[in-house]
């Protein structure tokens, strides 16, 4: 089938390609695109981690949620080992996160594929798996992207042998064309593969996950038996001419991209892109989506009806009086001739820590950020955790049908809204609207990419705000925004640059 796709790296794009000229959907080539980000972008996501997939297949529109669960099922009064604290070091700013064996939660990505392809899927899964499994097994070329994050995660990295034996083999840090490579990593998803989601829910799987975290984790096998994928519809955000599809809790993120969309609609006429007027809209509307996100939102979102309801406020206010003043994850779009469209976004978080012996499987630490894990919110054992994942599908007033999504944590929001105004408010080009500069809002403090801007727009930023942080040249910190177009002339699209991103077509 024809189709296109966007990702974190070339090996990632071409397994979604070759899911394609296998006669597969955009469904088939997310699921083949995934499992090989997993072997290309290891330290970003894998069998270990968990996420959210926006589906527009045959005119309908869905959420594939198969996010972390909070452990404990089995003993809901279990505590686990206390974290550890890690700082990790992006330049202009830092982050702390926690890690170890009790930052551990159940993982969705292996639950989540199978139910993917059950649903949608054309193409036999062990055809989807085996360009993922050769790679891991003959190896992948380290990318700039892969290079950057081996040195920003090093310090959690360098904490286990098993670890550093994977990311060090050579005594040093992997580096930008040297080879990576993990056997393991390959039978494991040749049996996952073949046995189905047993592999990962009561089969070796589980077990060697559970093996590598030990008693110091909630996790239990009750834990990884309950953990079910949810299929519901995907909410409908309008912003001018356009909607955007995304998906309702455990996702944060999408009522957020909503609510920020609508305010800024809200001033009126676009103005000009990069310019400190929009800076200062965005600064605006961006600070009370973080000011909305309270302890009463977070219990309110899981409640039945709290997307719709929510949403259904937002669009009731669109054209309303302006307002005053002016992780690490990856992220994969696919589209086919069919316009059906996927955009699926997966972490492992920033990684615990840990590799399951002899799976190669690394071990998520969605418990130890606050992102996912708020510290004053106690999510019962067996429920979803939050997620800043926000995978979206933008259906444009001129018909194009674009699937995005970025991953960066508490910037995955930002770069959709980004992606969202460039491609609606300033009819940019796929490329130019993941390329475009971002600001952003982080504990009250601006961040901005200055490439792309005037320095005279620079210097009015300054101006208004001594403290803020500034970017030069793209950086990682701002997400990956990975987006893939269809539309009457065919395929576009992008893969972020800022994550060593790619994009390829099937025409």
């Amino acid at each position: 089938m024809k189709g296109a796709v966007a990702g974190g790296s070339r090996a990632t794009v071409e397994a979604g390609l070759a899911a394609l000229r296998a006669g597969g959907n955009a469904v088939d080539a997310a699921i083949a695109s995934t499992l090989m980000a997993g072997v290309a972008e290891p330290l970003l996501t894998g069998l270990g981690g968990s996420g959210l997939g926006t589906v527009r297949f045959n005119g309908e529109h869905y959420q594939c949620d198969f996010f972390a669960d909070m452990p404990g099922v089995a003993d809901p009064g279990a505590t686990a080992s206390p974290m550890d604290t890690v700082s990790i070091n992006f330049g202009p700013t830092t982050q702390e996160f926690f890690v170890g064996p009790g930052s551990a939660s159940v993982p969705g990505v292996p639950s989540g594929l199978w139910a993917l392809h059950d649903r949608y899927g054309s193409v036999d899964m062990t055809v989807l798996t085996e360009p993922a499994a050769s790679s891991a097994e003959e190896g992948v070329t380290v990318t700039q992207g892969f290079e950057r994050v081996v040195q920003l995660l090093w310090p959690i990295i360098s904490r286990t042998e098993d670890m550093k034996r994977l990311f060090a083999p050579h005594g040093h840090p992997l580096r930008c064309g040297e080879i990576f490579r993990c056997p393991d990593l390959a039978a494991t998803l040749r049996a996952f593969a073949s046995e189905g989601p047993q592999y990962f829910r009561s089969g070796d799987g589980a077990a060697a996950f559970l093996r590598a975290i030990g008693p110091h984790s909630r996790i239990t096998a009750a834990d990884f038996e309950s953990q079910t994928p949810v299929f519901r519809g995907a909410l409908p955000a309008k912003f001018r001419d356009a909607t955007l599809w995304i998906p309702g809790p455990p996702s944060a993120a999408g009522v957020g991209v909503a609510h920020t969309l609508s305010t800024i609609e809200a001033y009126g006429p676009p103005a000009e892109p990069t310019g400190f007027e929009t800076i200062q809209r965005l600064r605006y509307a961006l600070t009370t989506v973080v000011n909305m996100r309270s302890r009463d939102f977070f219990n309110d979102m899981f409640t039945d009806g709290f997307g719709p309801s929510f949403l259904a406020r937002v669009n009731a206010a669109r054209g309303g009086e302006p307002p005053p003043g002016a992780g690490y994850t990856t992220h994969i779009s696919t589209v086919d001739s069919d316009r059906n469209a996927v955009a699926i976004t997966h972490s492992l978080g920033e990684t615990a820590g840990i590799v399951a012996a002899g799976t190669g499987v690394i071990v998520n630490n969605f418990l130890g950020e606050t992102d996912v894990n708020p510290p004053f919110l106690r999510r019962p054992a067996g429920s979803r955790l939050i997620t800043m994942c926000c995978p979206s599908i933008l259906e444009t007033g001129d018909g194009r049908v674009i699937a995005m999504g970025s991953g960066g944590s508490s910037r995955i929001p930002t770069a959709v809204v980004h992606g969202t105004m460039y491609l609606v408010d300033h009819q940019w080009s796929v490329r130019q609207a993941v390329e475009g500069p971002r600001t952003h809002i982080e504990a009250d403090r601006l961040h901005v990419e200055s490439e792309g801007r005037r320095e005279d727009t620079m210097s009015d930023i300054f101006k208004a705000d001594p403290s803020y942080a500034r970017f030069d040249g793209p950086n990682m910190y701002f997400g990956g925004l990975h987006a893939a177009c269809v539309g009457d002339h065919g395929f576009s699209g992008h893969g972020d640059p800022r994550r060593s991103g790619a994009f390829g077509s099937v025409e």
